[in-house]
């Protein structure tokens, strides 16, 4: 097929390099159109890079956006040389930016009244799932978009789960897993402080933990990395917030309360400001290490 990315971010790019491999001609943009251009040294016959997301919707089958935000994604779809102008009859869109639930079922909305069809597809997992093709997407849409684009999605995750025609429900699900992660990093974060408190090696207590029943993804993958101060993004903290945000928002205007949420919320908005923006969601250890007098794990 031909395939375009619109946003070639670290998410983006991986996917757009794993479509290469898949063997589909793919067409990239970015605002900032030298990260788009990066992707060219990988692939010169079948990677191209499109002036305007115009150029993508009205040359591919499918356009995948990936994307920061809600504004990123209404600016890239509906305003001028945005996706919806001129487009491909046969076109679908797959919007796998995480926005709020009513973000995602106002702009699947504007696409059907330009008579575009759009599937909601929020990524689970990583970077490194990405480059291998196993992300787990959580997919919604009319059957028919879905069915015109699962080839696709297939070639870039392991697992699909396909909730039906609501988008607002992919968005709702993809936020409840992030809510999970920032309180599980925030809860290991807390554990190791504890224990290098009480003068204890930390590599000790995530060599422990890892050996029980509550072990986590987090706690084998990120712990070492936070014991040794080591913060490269894989998912950037400032996403972090944004998606926090996202959730208690949605909290606020269905009447729920979630406490916890909104500590956790208080606590990565405050690494934020601290400086950690760009660095990994986990990098909220290192904001409470310094808050408890630590420069960092592997120090006194």
């Amino acid at each position: 097929m031909n395939v375009g990315i619109v946003g070639t971010g670290m998410m983006g790019s991986q996917i757009a390099l794993r479509l290469v491999q898949k063997g589909h001609k793919v067409t990239v943009f970015n605002r900032i159109r030298s990260k788009a251009e990066k992707l060219r040294t990988f692939s010169l016959t079948t990677l191209c890079v499109a002036n305007q997301p115009a150029d993508i919707g009205h040359n591919c089958d499918i356009a995948l956006i990936c994307v920061k935000d809600y504004e990123a994604v209404l600016k890239v779809s509906f305003e001028k040389g945005g996706l919806n102008e001129n487009p491909n009859a046969d076109l679908v869109v797959i919007q796998c930016s995480t926005i709020a639930p009513d973000e995602s079922h106002k702009v699947a909305d504007l696409y059907l009244s330009k008579g575009i069809k759009m599937v909601s597809a929020p990524i689970l997992t990583g970077i490194t799932a990405a480059q291998r093709g196993e992300l787990i997407l959580i997919a919604a849409g009319a059957k028919a978009a879905y069915d015109k684009s699962k080839s696709i999605l297939k070639d870039i995750s392991k697992q699909i789960f396909y909730i039906g025609s609501d988008h607002r429900a992919a968005s709702v699900l993809k936020l409840a897993v992030n809510i999970n992660i920032a309180l599980i990093s925030l809860a290991l974060a807390e554990g190791l402080i504890f224990v290098k408190g009480n003068k204890i090696d930390p590599n000790v207590f995530i060599k422990i933990f890892n050996s029980t029943y509550f072990k986590t993804g987090i706690s084998e993958n990120k712990g070492p990395k936070i014991v040794n101060d080591e913060y490269a993004p894989s998912f950037y903290l400032t996403n972090m917030v944004k998606d926090l945000n996202l959730a208690l928002r949605t909290v606020h205007n269905s009447s729920l309360t979630l406490p916890t949420t909104a500590s956790a919320q208080a606590v990565y908005r405050a690494s934020e400001v601290f400086g950690l923006s760009n660095m990994d969601y986990t990098s909220v250890a290192s904001f409470l290490l310094k808050l408890n007098g630590y420069e960092a794990f592997g120090t006194g």
